[in-house]
């Protein structure tokens, strides 16, 4: 792909773009911008933003869309843009477009970064060969397996996030029942992502007897960091619940080449995932309990990572 792309990642709060191409056996992305996603009506708005911002004029794009891609289109799962690629070759004259799961991009992304991008959470001794998870809270809560095979990186995708909550503890059952009257099915991606703070943040304070406050996650925060056991036991919950489905995810795929976490969530709470109830969730399987004991736990922060993964996929389905 020494040609540019424009590349995307669409998410559920921002939007961000850059011309990417590889050069050296390396990805290379130049002309980001972010814009707020609750600016614009519509994708074809902020698309055309950007281009009129940039002047970029390129034939070839590849957007990761916080949705599942069907048949050609998505309709993202946290905000109302519907997207085709025949509508967006029609209305901008590009030459070829593909969508693809914004979670494909970051999965994608991990073989494109060396080992010192990654954080460790839980260290471990990877399989070489075996696949790996890609996972994390963000709006949402994307899931990805990404595997080696002939030579290629390959992605799964599906809605691994919305797998049903598994409660433990007495106050995690407490929050299931209530979350369960009000939405009458509850998954990881309510209990642990932000479009679920809400309704947890309600749902502890009718536990505790408290009455709800407007607060914003990083207040909330700063509250547990002071030592208010509500707000502590809810992160806490989030991060268990994180962890907790990663390793249903590492124990189903096989996955122990590693879990990749991302998403912005992920890192506003990655202390309290290296905490021992944490990494007892991820670890204890009962019986297989030892499957995961070498599985090791990283996080990628890296801003621009969907946008290296949208690139590098789209330069192997040009060469395959």
């Amino acid at each position: 792909m020494s040609e540019d792309v424009l590349v995307g990642d669409v998410g559920g709060t921002h939007v961000r773009f850059a011309i990417a191409r590889r050069q050296d056996g390396r990805i290379v992305a130049d002309n980001f911008e972010k814009f707020a996603g609750d600016d614009f009506a519509r994708f074809d708005d902020v698309l055309r933003a950007y281009l009129d911002r940039t002047h970029a004029r390129v034939g070839q794009a590849c957007f990761a869309m916080a949705g599942p891609v069907q048949h050609g289109s998505v309709t993202l799962t946290n905000r109302g843009w519907h997207v085709s690629e025949q509508e967006l070759r029609a209305g901008f004259g590009f030459d070829d477009v593909r969508l693809i799961n914004d979670f494909t991009a970051m999965a994608r992304a991990v073989p494109e970064f060396e080992q010192s991008s990654f954080d460790s959470i839980l260290p471990g001794e990877p399989e070489p060969e075996a696949p790996k998870i890609v996972a994390g809270p963000g709006t949402g809560f994307g899931v990805a397996t990404l595997f080696h095979d002939c030579g290629n990186w390959h992605v799964l995708t599906g809605e691994g996030g919305h797998i049903a909550f598994a409660p433990r503890t007495d106050l995690e059952w407490q929050l299931n029942k209530i979350l369960l009257q009000k939405f009458g099915y509850v998954s990881n991606e309510l209990v642990s992502s932000g479009t679920g703070l809400a309704p947890v943040h309600e749902a502890f304070c009718e536990i505790y007897g408290r009455p709800v406050e407007d607060l914003s996650p990083a207040e909330m925060r700063k509250r547990a960091d002071e030592g208010d056991q509500m707000f502590y036991q809810l992160i806490l919950i989030r991060a268990c619940t994180v962890m907790g489905a990663v390793g249903d995810l590492a124990l189903a795929n096989g996955a122990l080449g590693g879990v990749v976490l991302a998403g912005g969530v992920t890192e506003r709470i990655v202390d309290f995932l290296k905490t021992p109830e944490a990494i007892e969730r991820f670890r204890e399987r009962g019986p297989m309990s030892g499957f995961l004991e070498k599985c090791p736990v990283v996080l990628m922060h890296d801003p621009e990572a969907p946008l290296i993964g949208a690139a590098a996929y789209y330069d192997q389905e040009l060469r395959t």
